[in-house]
């Protein structure tokens, strides 16, 4: 596997949640989805006229980007040189490329910019390869979640990367500014959704700024190609109440909850509801996002974490074990078992957690530092 290193924000809200929960409950005092999704995505509600697809050739190639190819390519190269002769190009020999989370960009805007998050840079790695010959496509991984903030929102960050098909084989390409596991849950998207996600992102960013209309553009061109991704609606939600449009507000995260039982739209509700002081509707949302994050197992392994480093090693070796339970696959969760039973003077239980780290290690680096543990631990 070939990985470079850069990240993506693509969710957001005035408060974002982790990913998934439930079902629409049934409590009395409840509205019904009071406007439907045409109505919601018409403008009228904010006073717009039905917006026109924002336009974006997110991969679009101009004679600059194929002269650049030129000079970074060397004729008749491999599949494999191919790939390694672009990521040069983009990260070390010409474009030297910045990373800034807030900007989505274009391929050709990242191109003649040289900075952008990694929604921006996969774009571009895309677009390159797919002009010099290769089979590339964008991927969308699952990965632990992490948050940013910009301004008054609190924005999820999800991820995104590039698959390169070779004969019988395949490259993923990341730009993820840390590195993480390959076991990691992920799944191929088509260029309409990845198309989706770069308007989603610019509605955010637009949205974060107070340009009400630009995002809204954004918003529903990505709800236009992907209707069925449950945190664009909650994002057109959050947009919603920010205009004071708490009806609106409600509807968009029902719906987000609806499509795809999407905890940030649960999150964003429940909260709508508290200030509305319809409290037992906050309270049941409030509580299946409370019981989602209790079976995910990334939410389990942060609490873990945070633990350990309270020095509560205890809670540590009993949280970390609850995330073990529900995903056994990540080495990470293994290893920080590992140290807390260090903490606790447990040395067999420590030399058991480093030993199944071990064996789901994705590379030898990291086998390496775990089999290094061991021997220390051997001597102990």
């Amino acid at each position: 596997m070939m990985r470079t290193m850069s990240r993506l924000a693509l969710a957001a809200g005035l408060i974002a949640a982790l990913a998934a929960c439930s079902q629409q409950p049934v409590l009395s005092g409840m509205a019904a989805n009071a406007f439907d999704r045409q109505t919601l995505l018409s403008g009228e509600l904010l006073d717009l006229p039905l917006p026109q697809a924002a336009e974006a050739e997110l991969l679009a190639v101009n004679d600059d980007m194929r002269a650049f190819l030129a000079a970074h390519v060397p004729p008749g190269a491999s599949s494999k040189q191919r790939v390694e002769a672009i990521l040069a190009a983009i990260l070390d020999d010409g474009l030297r490329l910045d990373y800034n989370l807030f900007q989505t960009l274009t391929a050709e805007e990242a191109f003649y910019s040289r900075q952008g998050n990694c929604m921006s840079f996969t774009s571009l790695f895309v677009a390159l390869a797919r002009e010099s010959g290769l089979r590339v496509r964008f991927q969308e991984v699952e990965v632990p979640p992490s948050w940013e903030s910009q301004g008054d929102t609190w924005m999820y960050n999800k991820h995104i990367n590039a698959v390169v098909d070779l004969h019988g084989s395949s490259i993923m390409i990341d730009f993820a500014r840390e590195p993480f596991d390959s076991d990691f849950r992920r799944r191929l998207l088509d260029d309409d959704e990845a198309l989706a996600r770069y308007h989603n992102n610019v509605g955010v960013h637009h949205m974060t700024a107070g340009q009400t209309a630009r995002a809204f553009t954004h918003f529903s061109t990505a709800l236009q190609l992907s209707p069925r991704t449950g945190y664009f609606w909650t994002n057109l939600g959050s947009l919603y109440r920010r205009a004071d449009l708490e009806l609106a507000a409600e509807s968009a995260y029902l719906t987000a909850i609806e499509v795809s039982r999407d905890a940030a739209g649960m999150s964003n509700l429940a909260r709508l509801y508290r200030h509305q002081g319809r409290d037992a509707a906050a309270t049941y949302y409030e509580e299946k996002v409370e019981l989602f994050r209790r079976k995910n197992p990334y939410y389990l392994h942060n609490l873990a974490t945070e633990a350990y480093a309270a020095g509560d090693y205890e809670l540590a070796v009993q949280r970390a074990r609850s995330a073990i339970r529900r995903d056994r696959s990540q080495h990470e969760f293994h290893r920080l078992l590992g140290l807390a039973y260090v903490r606790l003077g447990k040395v067999e239980r420590a030399s058991d957690a480093f030993e199944s780290a071990r064996e789901r290690a994705v590379d030898e680096l990291q086998r390496g530092t775990y089999n290094r543990k061991l021997s220390l631990l051997a001597n102990l």
